[in-house]
C-alpha cells in the first residue's frame, strides 16, 4: 500500500516573485502553442521555462530546450529565485473556483512524495492509456533536470475526512501564499511540518489505494527514470530520492471535485459522409437530428445540448460536422446493450460513453484503426462543448463527437479492475498548477522517514 513522505520543497522566493499568478501555469499537456508563448512573455521567472521551453533554430542533442530548462533551474536556485525549504513538510493546498458561473466549489488536497510502485502492486492505480511519444519527451526533461517539476494528481478514499483534519491541525497558522489567478481561481497553500500530524497522515494512508486522476504520463515517466537510476546506482537504498515521485492527493469524497467531459475532435476524417454514417448507425442507435438554418441555430443548439445532458445512465453521443446544418444525437438502443461487440468488454468498461464511442462508433462503424486513435496530430480534445462546436464552425476541425462526463465512481471501478479507459477519458477541473512546489531528485539524498 502507498508509502507517502514529506519533502523539502523547492519554492518560489516571494520576496523576488511578489505575484504568484504571474509565474504559475497549468500542466504542460493542456498548454496550447499560443498559451506557451503567452506564459513566456508573462514573467521572466514563469515556470513555463522549466516545463515547456521553446525550441530554437540550431537546437542539437547538447543544446535544446531540455538542457536550457536544466540550466535555468540551476540558475534560479543560485540567484535565490527558488529556495528549498529547510524542513520536510506536507503542503496543504486548497482552491476555490466556479465550475459554472453560479456554482462555487472548494477543493482540498495536499502535496507529498509517494514511493514509486509498479501498477501491478495495487498501491497506485491508473485508468487511462498513455502516449509513448509524450513519455519519451518527459523523460528527456526529467533526466536533464533531475527533478519533479510537476505533481501528479491522485485520489484516495476518506469518507470521514480524517486526513483533512490532521492536516488542518498540523499546518502553520499563516498560508505560504494566497492569490487569485487569471482564471479567477483562488489558491492557498500551507506548510505542515508538525511531526505528529505528518505521522498520523502517513499511517492513515498506508491502507489506501491511490487512483491517478491526472498525470499518467508523468507517473510512467518517473518509473522509467527510477529504473535508469537504480541500474546506475545499485548500491542506493529504497529511500533514495529517485524511488519517490511528487503527488497532489485529494480525497475523492468531497464536493470540490469536478470532472469535465472530453470531446473528441478530428482534424480530418477522410471518406466520412454524415448521411451514410447515420444510416449505418441506426442498427445500434436511435438517431435524433436537430436541423437549423441561420435564424434557428441557437434554439437547435439549446435543444440538442439539453437532450445530450439528459442521458442519465443511458449512452448518448453527439455528432457535429462542419457545414452540415444540424446537430445529431445518437442514443444507444436498449436491445443492443448485450450484443457481441459490447459483451466482450469487461463490465466496468461497458458503462462508459467513451468506450461506446471508441469501440462501436469509431472502430466498428467508421473503421478507424488504432494508428489514428493514437495519433495526437489527428485527434484533439476539448472540454467545453461550446468551444468544441465553435472550432468546428471555424474550420479548425472537420468533425466533433460530443460526450457527457465520466463519473468518479466509474473511474474508481475501472482502476480497481486493473483496466484502462481510452486516451483522455477524464478531465479533472481545475488542473493542479505547476509552480507551487518542485521536488529535487538528488541521487545521493534519501527521502526523510
Amino acid at each position: 500500500m502507498p508509502d507517502i513522505a514529506p519533502l523539502k520543497g523547492l519554492l518560489y522566493n516571494q520576496e523576488l516573485v511578489a505575484k504568484m499568478d504571474e509565474v504559475i501555469t497549468p500542466p504542460f499537456d493542456v498548454i496550447s502553442p499560443e498559451e506557451q508563448e503567452m506564459y513566456h512573455k508573462r514573467h521572466p521567472y514563469n515556470i513555463i521555462r522549466l516545463i515547456l521551453g521553446q525550441e530554437k533554430p540550431g537546437d542539437s542533442e547538447r543544446n535544446n530546450w531540455y538542457t536550457r530548462a536544466a540550466a535555468t533551474l540551476a540558475a534560479w536556485q543560485m540567484e535565490g529565485v527558488l529556495i528549498r525549504d529547510p524542513k520536510p513538510a506536507f503542503y496543504e493546498y486548497e482552491i476555490e473556483y466556479k465550475e459554472v458561473p453560479d456554482l462555487s466549489k472548494h477543493r482540498k488536497g495536499f502535496i507529498c512524495l509517494v514511493r514509486l510502485e509498479d501498477f501491478s502492486s495495487g498501491s497506485v492505480l491508473p485508468h487511462e492509456h498513455t502516449y509513448e511519444g509524450t513519455k519519451a519527451e518527459r523523460l528527456k526533461l526529467m533526466r536533464a533536470c533531475n527533478a519533479n517539476l510537476s505533481q501528479i494528481f491522485s485520489l484516495y478514499s476518506d469518507p470521514s475526512q480524517i486526513v483533512s483534519q490532521y492536516l488542518h491541525e498540523g499546518r502553520d497558522a499563516k498560508p505560504m501564499f494566497s492569490f487569485q489567478d487569471k482564471s479567477s481561481i483562488h489558491h492557498r497553500m500551507w506548510r505542515v511540518t508538525q511531526p505528529e500530524a505528518i505521522k498520523n497522515v502517513v499511517d492513515f494512508m498506508r491502507d489506501k489505494s491511490l487512483f491517478i486522476a491526472d498525470g499518467h504520463h508523468r507517473y510512467e515517466t518517473a518509473l522509467n527514470y527510477q529504473k535508469i537510476m537504480q541500474e546506475k546506482l545499485p548500491e542506493r537504498g529504497g529511500r533514495a530520492s529517485f524511488n519517490y515521485v511528487l503527488m497532489y492527493l485529494a480525497n475523492m469524497h468531497q464536493d470540490g471535485l469536478s470532472i469535465l467531459p472530453t470531446h473528441r475532435m478530428f482534424v480530418r476524417m477522410d471518406q466520412f459522409q454524415l448521411d451514410s454514417f447515420l444510416a449505418r448507425a441506426t442498427d445500434y442507435f436511435e438517431v435524433v437530428r436537430f436541423p437549423f438554418d441561420a435564424t434557428g441555430r441557437s434554439q437547435a443548439l439549446e435543444e440538442f445540448l439539453n437532450s445530450l445532458h439528459s442521458a442519465g445512465d443511458r449512452h448518448y453521443i453527439g455528432v457535429y460536422e462542419s457545414k452540415a446544418g444540424q446537430f445529431v444525437l445518437l442514443k444507444l438502443r436498449a436491445e443492443v446493450e448485450n450484443e457481441s461487440w459490447r459483451a466482450q468488454l469487461p463490465p466496468s468498461l461497458q458503462k462508459l460513453d467513451v468506450v461506446v464511442l471508441t469501440e462501436l462508433v469509431l472502430k466498428r462503424l467508421l473503421n478507424v484503426d488504432e494508428g489514428i486513435l493514437n495519433d495526437e496530430a489527428l485527434i484533439k480534445y476539448r472540454h467545453d462543448v461550446l468551444e468544441a462546436i465553435e472550432q468546428v464552425d471555424r474550420g479548425l476541425f472537420q468533425l466533433a463527437f460530443l460526450l457527457n462526463k465520466t463519473k468518479i465512481e466509474q473511474l474508481q471501478e475501472v482502476a480497481n479492475s486493473g483496466l484502462f479507459m481510452p486516451h483522455k477519458s477524464t478531465y479533472f477541473y481545475p488542473k493542479v498548477i505547476d509552480g507551487s512546489v518542485i521536488n529535487l531528485l538528488d541521487p545521493s539524498e534519501d527521502v526523510p522517514v
